[in-house]
């Protein structure tokens, strides 16, 4: 089942999400490259997941939960990011 996500997992990933946001801003995780316009820098996703991963005490017998809550967050930085833009107008 591809869309179950575990929500205490993601819950947490959440909270830290919001911790990094607040101490670093939505910038910790906007890379832009010359070529490229801005765009979303996988690694620091990912390292917010694993600090999740870290705090949560459960284990985890889905080899893909990290993946899942990884593309949950990175669908919220991206919508932060639109609203972000928007209001800057552009």
């Amino acid at each position: 089942m591809p869309n179950l996500v575990d929500l205490s997992l993601c819950a947490e990933a959440r909270r830290a999400l919001h911790r990094v946001l607040s101490e670093r801003g939505l910038g910790f995780f906007v890379k832009s490259s010359p070529g490229r316009g801005p765009h979303l820098d996988s690694r620091r996703i990912a390292w917010v997941v694993e600090v999740a991963r870290r705090q949560s005490r459960e284990r985890r017998c889905d080899p893909d939960a990290l993946a899942r809550i990884r593309s949950v967050l990175r669908r919220e930085l991206i919508r932060r990011l639109a609203e972000t833009m928007v209001r800057a107008g552009l």
